[in-house]
């Protein structure tokens, strides 16, 4: 794979999928807030506690990642060995992929880009008409393409092997996702909204967050109306049904990546968090034939060396305003207000 990843010809930008503005109002709360993690612990034993949790969960995410990058390896593709998933990263404190040891641009300029996932490995919108189209026919699946957005498509899709748990051609991707999406349309209280909200109006002040609750619930409704389309159009075929597919909108909303006017998961790359002085990944030409989503350290434009515990990090490239890039991805960066 070294000699196809040096010799990778970049293509396009991937941009994180942007809704219509009927879901728009429909997508996720991680908010400015959780960079800060939780605090701090109250005794030694409360500390000792959380540091031995964190590290369970450093080991569970150790063994996540070397399925996934094995599994992507077995397409085709790569996820360098520097690299590791971890439960808090040291800038944000939340879970990110971090390198466990110095990664140098010498180590680039050899192996090309830190990770190259195979298109065909795109969990999205393609993989739910392929099977609606096995199992009830070609004009089945021409009536759905037609009839829903491709983000319901990609839930669907997602929705169907979360469904198939281990026996998904997914699961080691399936394995990677937390165990539930960020988006705020999911709480179904008004005072969870509100709690949710209310980090972000602490630091910017009350009147930034005007009218957020409402577009929350708005963003709701359009997503149990997605959800309940999906199931009357694909339900019969694939199974599925309205409360399945409502997390996977979740996940498509908040991890999802577009180009070409198609979007999808892209396993490996949607585990990686959000700077303002990075890059959006790349689809990109193997010398081979083929094309691949790849992922490099860059900051301000410049290729960067990793040092051991720094993070790396991408541009959730979109143009996202404040509200709109907290109802999509549950957190609000500093350059979209």
């Amino acid at each position: 794979m070294a000699a196809a990843a040096a010799a990778l010809q970049q293509q396009q930008p991937l941009r994180h999928r942007r809704p219509p503005a009927a879901a728009a109002a429909a997508a996720a709360p991680r908010t400015a807030a959780r960079a800060g993690g939780a605090g701090g612990a109250s005794s030694a034993s409360s500390a000792s506690s959380a540091s031995s949790a964190s590290s369970a969960a450093d080991a569970a995410n150790a063994a996540r990642l070397a399925a996934l990058a094995a599994w992507i390896a077995a397409h085709g593709g790569r996820v360098s060995p520097s690299l590791a998933l971890v439960e808090a990263t040291r800038g944000l404190g939340v879970r990110g992929v971090v390198a466990a040891r110095p990664v140098a641009l010498g180590e680039l300029e050899a192996s090309g880009p830190l990770a190259a996932v195979p298109q065909g490995l795109v969990l999205g919108s393609a993989h739910a008409l392929r099977l609606l189209a096995a199992r009830a026919g070609a004009s089945a699946a021409d009536d759905a393409a037609a009839a829903l957005p491709d983000a319901s498509l990609a839930a669907a899709a997602l929705a169907h092997e979360l469904a198939a748990g281990p026996r998904s051609a997914w699961a080691p991707y399936l394995a990677t996702l937390p165990a539930a999406p960020p988006n705020p349309w999911l709480l179904e209280r008004r005072d969870a909204v509100a709690a949710a909200l209310a980090p972000i109006a602490a630091a910017r002040g009350a009147s930034a967050t005007a009218g957020w609750a409402d577009a929350v619930a708005a963003a709701r409704a359009a997503a149990l109306a997605q959800a309940a389309a999906v199931e009357a159009t694909l339900g019969p075929a694939l199974g599925l049904r309205a409360a399945q597919v409502l997390p996977a909108l979740g996940h498509v909303a908040s991890r999802s990546l577009t180009a070409g006017g198609g979007s999808g998961l892209v396993p490996f790359v949607d585990l990686l968090n959000h700077s303002a002085r990075g890059m959006g990944p790349m689809l990109q030409l193997l010398d081979g034939g083929g094309l691949a989503v790849t992922v490099l350290p860059i900051r301000d434009g410049e290729a960067v060396p990793l040092g051991v515990g720094e993070e790396l990090l991408i541009a959730y490239q979109g143009g996202y305003g404040a509200l709109e890039g907290f109802i999509k991805f549950g957190f609000v960066s500093d350059e979209w207000w």
